[in-house]
């Protein structure tokens, strides 16, 4: 799994890649507390564009990051399995999520 971050005015972008499960949530989670530790009180939009599954593991790692973020955490791009993911588990009430 591979995740770059980006951060411009104040909106940290993290770009997580292939999938996240239970092998790699850990690195994934990693990554997206020291991005939000680096740029504290930024807004942060989860783009999904590269993004192919999301396992349970991966779905704690989004509420940790909603949890930790001061404002309502965006994703982007969301592929339609990990909508219908978002659907069935409510987590398109914790996440403002743009589909596709």
């Amino acid at each position: 799994m591979d995740m770059r971050t980006s951060l411009d005015s104040g909106v940290l972008t993290l770009y997580p890649e292939g999938y996240v499960d239970s092998k790699n949530a850990g690195e994934f989670s990693q990554g997206a507390m020291e991005a939000m530790d680096a740029a504290p009180g930024a807004s942060v939009v989860i783009d999904m564009d590269k993004l192919e599954n999301l396992s349970s593991a991966g779905l704690r790692v989004l509420m940790k990051i909603v949890n930790r973020s001061e404002d309502t955490v965006k994703v982007i791009n969301v592929p339609q399995i990990i909508s219908e993911i978002f659907e069935i588990t409510g987590f398109e009430d914790l996440l403002d999520v743009q589909s596709r």
